[in-house]
């Protein structure tokens, strides 16, 4: 049995019973330096049409979906988080999951992941649906009414959750379900 030992980690007392072997006295013998880990951001670029309504405010869903439309030709579900400044332009995007493809799988604090470190003023959630139909599932509303919560907790602002299908999308703003849900939530906080 052959048993490894990392810098800065001496016998502890457990493996020395299995093993056999004596502690080592470490306040002799020089320490090993002891790291801890650091988040480093990096941004690549990603080629958009020439067209794309890169630097003007994501104010509409059609524009989202213009940037995202290539979406619809995945053949798994993909989870993008979108942050934008106080002006409503993209700062950037983050792909959050990539699931099955009838599901995708992500806990509302790793949509928020990439955003929380850009300070930005608000998020747009996209997905697709490789089936091409759009229609949201009981799911989608749940996870939006989750990171609903999670964005009124801290103060951002979550503008729609958009799902695109095959030539065509769904908007949770568009057809009212974000302002049902925000209502639900606004009830739920008192």
């Amino acid at each position: 049995m052959t048993i490894k030992y990392y810098a800065g980690r001496s016998i502890g007392p457990i493996t020395s019973r299995i093993t056999g072997k004596k502690r080592k006295n470490m306040s002799n013998i020089e320490k090993q330096p002891t790291y801890i880990r650091e988040i480093e951001l990096r941004y690549k670029k990603r080629r958009v049409k020439s067209d794309a309504p890169i630097n003007e405010p994501l104010t509409d869903p059609q524009k989202v979906y213009e940037l995202f439309s290539n979406l619809q030709d995945e053949a798994k579900e993909k989870l993008i988080t979108i942050s934008l400044d106080v002006k409503l332009k993209l700062l950037c995007f983050e792909v959050i999951a990539i699931g099955a493809v009838n599901s995708v799988y992500a806990r509302p604090i790793e949509a928020l992941r990439a955003a929380i470190p850009l300070n930005p003023y608000g998020i747009i959630i996209v997905h697709n649906h490789p089936s091409g139909d759009p229609t949201p599932s009981a799911g989608d509303e749940k996870f939006t009414s989750d990171l609903l919560i999670n964005t009124t907790s801290l103060g951002l602002e979550f503008y729609d959750h958009i799902i695109i299908g095959h030539n065509s999308y769904f908007s949770f703003t568009e057809r009212g379900v974000m302002q049902r849900l925000k209502s639900k939530v606004e009830i739920s906080m008192r």
